[in-house]
Parts: C-alpha cells; sequence; structure tokens
C-alpha cells in the first residue's frame, strides 16, 4: 500500500519541575513534533523527533532534515521500510534521531496496518510489564532525599542519583538519599561525564559504602581510555551512555572490556533497526544493556517498549518513566502504576493520537 501524506504536528511540553538540572544543565522544556504518516487507507502510524539544544540540533534544523528527508516518501510502499531507510541514508548522512522517528512511524503504520501490536514485528512479547529506575535530579542533599522518598512511596523501587563532579557534595547526596529510603531501594548514579578518572575512583569509591547497583557515565565521552580505566578500576559495573552514542563506538567499548552496561536510546541510535545492532553487538560480547531515560512524548517510550518486551529481562532496570515529568503530551494510553509499566494493548504502539 503507498505512503499518501507525512505531516508533523507540534508538541511543545514543559516539565512540572522547573527547577530540573543534571550537571550538563538545566533542563526546562522540550519541542519536539509528532510524525503522522497515511496509507491510501487512511491508516496512521506515529514516530516522533525533538530538538534539546544545546545537546541536539536546533529545532528548525531538525525540522529542515525532517523535510529534507521526506521529499518523494509520498507513493513509496509503505512495507519496504529498509529500503525506504537505505534511501534516507543515501539521501543525507547522519540525522540519526530524525530517521529514528521516521522508521517508528513506519513500523507504527505497519503494525497499524497488519492490525497487530508492534511488538509482533519484533518476533513477539516476552515481556508484560517493567519496573523502572526514576531519575533524581540534581538539587541539595536534603532536597534529593524528599525527592527520593516520594518516588519510593509512589512505588518506584530503583533511583538514579544524578551527580555533578563535586565530591564532598555528591557523596552527601548519596548518602542522604540512602538514608531516607532504606536499604531495600537499588541505587545508581549517574555523573553525565562530570567527573576526571582519578576522582571518579577516589569519589565512587567512597559512596560504595551506601550501596550502588550501577555507575553511569563518571568520564568524559571525549576520553575513551578513562571511560575504561575507570570501570577497569571499580568494583561497581559502570555504564557508558554519552560514550555509546553510535555502533562503532559501542563496538570499541564492549571490546576494550570492563563497561557492564550500554545505555541505549532509539532516538540516538537512528531508529529500532540501528538499535537492535547495537543489542546485537552486546549480545555477542556478553555485556548487559538497557533503554535510559527520553525527555518527550511517550510515543517513544511507547516504541521503545514494544522493542523491549520482545527482548529477555534486563539485568539493569530501564528508563521508561520520565515522560511523567513531561506536560502537553498528544498522546495518550501509556500509564506508570507503582513505579511500573505495562506494554500498551492494541494494533501499533497502542496509543492514542490526540492532536
Amino acid at each position: 500500500m503507498p505512503i499518501q501524506t507525512i505531516r508533523t504536528v507540534a508538541i511543545d511540553q514543559r516539565l512540572t519541575d522547573p527547577e530540573w538540572r543534571f550537571a550538563q544543565g538545566p533542563l526546562a522544556g522540550i519541542r519536539g513534533f509528532a510524525i503522522v504518516i497515511t496509507d491510501e487507507r487512511g491508516v496512521e502510524g506515529y514516530g516522533y523527533i525533538r530538538a534539546m539544544p544545546p545537546w541536539t540540533e536546533p529545532l528548525a534544523v531538525v525540522k529542515a532534515s525532517f523535510d529534507y528527508l521526506c521529499e518523494g516518501l509520498a507513493g513509496q510502499d509503505e512495507t519496504a521500510i529498509g529500503a525506504i531507510m537505505d534511501g534516507l541514508d543515501r539521501r543525507l548522512h547522519g540525522a540519526l534521531p530524525v530517521k529514528a522517528g521516521i522508521e517508528c512511524a513506519l513500523l507504527d503504520l505497519r503494525a497499524r496496518a497488519l492490525g497487530v501490536p508492534l511488538h509482533d514485528l519484533y518476533g513477539g512479547k516476552r515481556q508484560e510489564r517493567f519496573a523502572n529506575t526514576r531519575i533524581i535530579p540534581l538539587k541539595s542533599p536534603q532536597r534529593m532525599a524528599e525527592v527520593a522518598v516520594e518516588l519510593a512511596e509512589a512505588g518506584f523501587r530503583h533511583l538514579k542519583v544524578k551527580v555533578s563532579g563535586e565530591p564532598e557534595l555528591d557523596i552527601a547526596r548519596v548518602r542522604d538519599v540512602r538514608a531516607a529510603v532504606g536499604q531495600d531501594i537499588a541505587l545508581m548514579i549517574d555523573a553525565n561525564e562530570s567527573y576526571s578518572p582519578k576522582l571518579a575512583v577516589r569519589t565512587i569509591n567512597a559512596m560504595a559504602r551506601y550501596g550502588l547497583e550501577l555507575v553511569e557515565q563518571p568520564t568524559s565521552a571525549r576520553d575513551f581510555k578513562s571511560l575504561i580505566a575507570v570501570a577497569s578500576a571499580l568494583d561497581i559495573p559502570v555504564e557508558a551512555d554519552e560514550s555509546a552514542q553510535d555502533l562503532q563506538s559501542i563496538l570499541r567499548i564492549v571490546e576494550a572490556g570492563h563497561v557492564a552496561s550500554i545505555n541505549l536510546r532509539i532516538l540516538n541510535h537512528g531508529g529500532p533497526s540501528r538499535t537492535a545492532q547495537a543489542i546485537a553487538i552486546c549480545r555477542a560480547a556478553n555485556v548487559d544493556f538497557r533503554f535510559g531515560a527520553v525527555f518527550g512524548s511517550s510515543i517513544v517510550h511507547a516504541h521503545t517498549l514494544h522493542l523491549a518486551a520482545s527482548l529477555p529481562p534486563p539485568r539493569f532496570p530501564h528508563e521508561f518513566s520520565e515522560m511523567a515529568l513531561l506536560d502537553n503530551d498528544l498522546f495518550s494510553g501509556l500509564h506508570l502504576e507503582a513505579g511500573t509499566v505495562a506494554v500498551p494493548e492494541g494494533v501499533g504502539t497502542g496509543l492514542v493520537f490526540n492532536g
């Protein structure tokens, strides 16, 4: 069935916590677009693109890349998703987040046209519901402890404490969070590249007494050797995030050894197909992986949930819940319950577009 139309609908969202901050800066809102691809029968599939400057291209660049890539897409066979994506790669190098949104919309369209849930396209569902790791953003140690208690009372059993590369303050943050939530809550930290190698080892070893299950991206993504050195020096598992933004980097990391986990996002890697390649690299190297937090519409989480549902359970819980921090979503159907989220029912992603 030929593609009839491709359009976008703006989704501008604000964080309900106006003081949300991590080591790379504050985050007040997300601007993006729902992607709507329609076939000749009127069936629609949905994807998403967004901008988070300075960490991504500005919104105007994202939209211009999308418009350029979609020229000539109307009239193409909606079932030839691989061929379409190959054509987009020939048309424009890079622009992986934009290509991810297009591929997601094509896959959703295909599943809805077939009348099946999206996970059927990935081999079927192995899991129904996922526990979530939830972020505690940078604040004072006391305030972070209060946020941790609120999240624990809401049912979250896995919390990620943001740290900022300030040893004494960061140790106090982890100490106060642990004291507030007790020993039954699993804690990890995310430094977002904020530590030098020696300081990372010294500080994280000092935090170890409070019980950490994972350390995410302790050092600069530009310094590959430092990440490997820190991972080899720590007993606590280390996860690569900013260092693992493409397939070549992931391959280099797993070949070097010592890193225990890779943080994956469909938007970063260019869509579900490339993400599946990243997963294959991790599994071949016996390295764990999980899906990281995405700030944006719940349609992104729904796409990732369906892919995750087709995979074995992760060692470290995924992050599918930061959508709860954002208002003004145009999609509905994804719900948090006691710190968990279920794979949506229905055809395609199972979400309803209200645009």
